[in-house]
């Protein structure tokens, strides 16, 4: 029954999950060793220069330091096994997909999640590593000019949790597949039933199977609701109001939680939260290339000038963020010919384009948008032509102006007005003001 059951889970979610789970334990790896490689190199660097100030200071800083990054790989490997840490670190997606795989013996995913897991536990310790180290940094340096320098560090330290809680977000939120998959499951009693007594979260709070509250003596301090209402008929019993002794109670239950909350983070070394940077930081910094990457496309149309027929300028363009801020890119452009008016129309090949620019924020959703184009306007019947041609055959744009950017849906509208700077050097009687508008993916 459970088999028929569990149909639903093929080769091909599980190749799936299996890919994604260890491409991000890969990713959390490189991140990890990339950030504490980083902040070795940057503690070099200022040990060195310390030694020309104080040598005294500096030989006890670099005594701290390599005892310090000797002892971090046997630090890790505890890590894995840190229960107190994964209570800070659930994830209940995380959670479900390793019940699901645990529950069909999902063999390698079952292993490539655990992996994930351990290396989720690693990268907390690394987090609360960096932060250590910053801190004897600081202490170190106290005092001395070279603490104007901890900016850099304070950026690894930052930038690496903010990498941290990108890849945690994707698994907080399982795709299309995974969705599917656990709710079939989650409809099941034997599954109900397993998820309750081998999940994460079980073994978090001990959950019973006969009743769906927590035992009250695993948090001293929170009760059951059965003394909670034995309570209350007391109280009314004896004249006293109830709603002052639930506010009582609320207040010393939340004390309660607030010291269990202080325990567990004394236990994992911090408070598991980033630091307020000095420094204004990069919203873009810890996102892969490709999320960096903004796709757009833009149209813009001329009327006839006795040489050229109206006109549109197709244009698909590929950004690159460089912060919450600026974006640079490139784009190619098509212009295609309408004819001389309603009575001649045709399609036409009138032109191929070249262009690069950049987007900068000055205001909500008004850019500063400047940009370098080459324009070949001449028609041709086939790609062919467009090849080998001399530079002469180019025109020149420089642009500069105001784009406007607003919510269209999932995607975002632009509206551009641009002047361009070399539109009289052309040949061509081309416009000076250029109108666009179009779209980001």
């Amino acid at each position: 029954m459970v088999a028929q059951d569990t149909s639903i889970i093929n080769n091909k979610l599980l190749n799936h999950i299996e890919k994604k789970y260890t491409g991000l334990t890969l990713l959390l790896n490189k991140s990890s060793t990339k950030a504490i490689e980083r902040l070795q190199s940057q503690e070099k660097v200022l040990i060195a220069k310390l030694s020309k100030q104080d040598s005294s200071k500096a030989k006890q800083l670099q005594l701290s330091s390599t005892a310090a990054y000797n002892g971090l790989p046997n630090q890790l490997m505890q890590a894995k096994g840190n229960s107190v840490a994964a209570v800070r670190n659930y994830i209940p997606g995380l959670d479900s997909v390793q019940a699901m795989m645990s529950f069909i013996n999902g063999g390698n995913v079952v292993k490539s999640v655990a992996g994930l897991q351990d290396q989720l536990q690693i990268a907390n310790y690394t987090k609360t590593f960096l932060q250590n180290r910053r801190q004897a940094l600081q202490t170190a340096l106290a005092g001395t000019p070279l603490v104007k320098q901890l900016k850099q560090v304070q950026k690894t330290a930052f930038y690496y949790q903010q990498q941290v809680e990108t890849y945690r977000q994707t698994l907080k939120d399982p795709d299309k597949l995974q969705k599917l998959a656990l709710t079939h499951l989650s409809k099941l009693d034997a599954f109900k039933a397993f998820f309750s007594k081998n999940s994460q979260l079980a073994s978090i709070f001990r959950m019973s199977s006969t009743e769906n509250e927590l035992d009250a003596a695993s948090i001293n301090g929170l009760q059951t609701r059965q003394s909670m209402r034995a309570a209350l008929q007391q109280f009314e019993s004896a004249g006293a109001n109830p709603q002052q002794f639930v506010q009582g109670q609320v207040q010393s239950a939340s004390g309660e939680l607030q010291t269990f909350k202080n325990k567990i983070n004394n236990a994992v070394g911090g408070n598991g939260e980033a630091d307020i940077p000095s420094f204004k930081p990069n919203t873009q910094k810890a996102k892969s290339f490709l999320q960096r990457i903004e796709l757009g496309f833009n149209i813009q149309s001329l009327r006839p000038n006795g040489l050229l027929p109206v006109t549109s300028d197709l244009a698909f363009t590929l950004g690159y963020k460089l912060n919450s801020q600026g974006v640079i890119g490139v784009g190619m452009s098509y212009k295609m010919g309408w004819g001389n008016g309603s009575s001649n129309f045709r399609i036409t090949h009138e032109g191929f384009g070249l262009r690069s620019f950049v987007d900068w924020q000055i205001k909500g959703g008004f850019y500063i948008s400047g940009g370098y184009e080459q324009n070949y306007m001449q028609s041709f019947n086939r790609l062919s032509e467009l090849m080998n041609l001399p530079m002469s055959a180019w025109k020149q744009s420089g642009l500069l102006g105001i784009s406007k950017k607003y919510k269209l849906g999932k995607k975002k509208g632009t509206l551009q007005v641009l002047y361009d700077f070399l539109h009289f050097s052309n040949q061509v009687n081309t416009q000076p003001v250029i109108f666009r508008t179009g779209f980001n993916f």
